[in-house]
């Protein structure tokens, strides 16, 4: 008896630890339910308005002043062509379908990726992911401000410490002298 209850508990302790490995297949239909080709190309679309304003604050924070002259605005238009034509080619379909393969097997169980297929098939799942770029635009913008804030605070650091070296290498050379 005691022996039956250990297999039991053992077969049953297996089949949670060991639950069914996806199939690329079932990964791949969860992919194309999600229309995750789609959504990479729109939510890089939609965040370029972002990387346009990436780009003006990057010049912005080079030439020193607070509005760019037209040839700045050129070059900020410029650097911001590069920034999404960059992002576009690193979230392009045939490089990121393997990573998202790998990804998906590696943290999702074949039942795990049947739901989702099942969710992401019905009427609310599509509308959830109709609204996702949408949800990575909005996210972008507050990124983008706080990341501005930021840089403008690490720049008034690195002034404060440019000072403060500026001052101990002044006490350097005095005493030696």
């Amino acid at each position: 008896m005691k022996q039956w209850m250990l297999a039991c508990g053992i077969s049953f302790f297996s089949s949670i630890c060991l639950a069914a490995q996806p199939s690329d297949q079932a990964v791949n239909k969860l992919m194309q339910v999600m229309k995750l080709d789609q959504l990479l190309q729109r939510t890089i679309q939609q965040i370029r308005p972002q990387l346009d304003q990436q780009a003006y604050m990057v010049v912005k924070n080079i030439v020193q002043h607070e509005q760019l002259t037209p040839p700045e605005q050129i070059v900020a238009n410029q650097l911001a062509d590069k920034m999404y034509q960059q992002s576009q080619k690193t979230v392009a379909w045939k490089e990121m379908q393997p990573i998202y393969q790998k990804i998906y097997k590696d943290v999702y169980n074949a039942e795990e990726i049947q739901a989702q297929i099942d969710f992401y098939s019905s009427p609310i799942g599509q509308s959830i992911l109709n609204k996702t770029p949408q949800v990575a635009q909005e996210s972008m913008k507050v990124m983008n401000s706080r990341l501005a804030s930021t840089i403008q605070a690490t720049e008034k650091d690195f002034q404060e410490i440019n000072t403060q070296l500026e001052q101990l290498k002044k006490s350097a050379q005095g005493s030696s002298q």
